[in-house]
């Protein structure tokens, strides 16, 4: 009875180590699930975005349409054209879509395979870490520029003024 207990007992313990690792991926793999229908979604509101410009343009584009037919110049090459660079247009955003999906795809396959303790993958970290520095030294640079220039120019203010009233304190 002792050792089918403990056969039974390691057999538990064996299922209860997978069921932890597992429940480690599926957490893993809802966290990837979430960056990319953020990525998405994203997406999607630029698409959106097109799209509205895209018919703000067509809005635009009938008035000037009316206006040269009802002068009687003939506005069907150029409709043509218009429409053909329209299709190409919609064609060259399917095609970038289809392109920003594979890329995305690819990320998040690479992400699920990548080994934290992969040295790449660590000097990769240290290159982001940087690279985020940098842009935030960069931006507080123009920050302080900015200012710098706000305070000479006010400088410049407070210089002529101070001239003025001496002059017309000499006057």
């Amino acid at each position: 009875m002792e050792k089918v207990f403990l056969n039974q007992a390691t057999m538990v313990n064996a299922w209860d180590q997978m069921l932890i690792k597992n429940g480690a991926k599926i957490v893993s793999l809802n966290e990837s699930v979430a960056a990319v229908r953020t990525d998405q979604q994203r997406l999607e509101h630029e698409l959106d975005f097109v799209a509205s410009q895209q018919a703000e343009l067509e809005e635009a584009l009938q008035p000037l349409e009316a206006s040269l037919s009802a002068s009687g110049q003939t506005v069907d090459s150029e409709r043509e054209r218009t429409y053909a660079l329209a299709e190409s247009l919609d064609g060259q955003l399917a095609r970038m879509c289809g392109d920003l999906k594979e890329v995305i795809e690819h990320l998040n396959s690479t992400a699920r395979t990548q080994d934290s303790r992969d040295p790449v993958h660590q000097i990769g970290k240290v290159l982001n870490a940087h690279m985020d520095s940098l842009q935030w030294i960069d931006s507080s640079a123009l920050a302080v520029e900015r200012k710098l220039g706000e305070v000479t120019r006010l400088a410049e203010v407070q210089k002529r003024d101070n001239e003025r009233l001496q002059r017309s304190m000499l006057e």
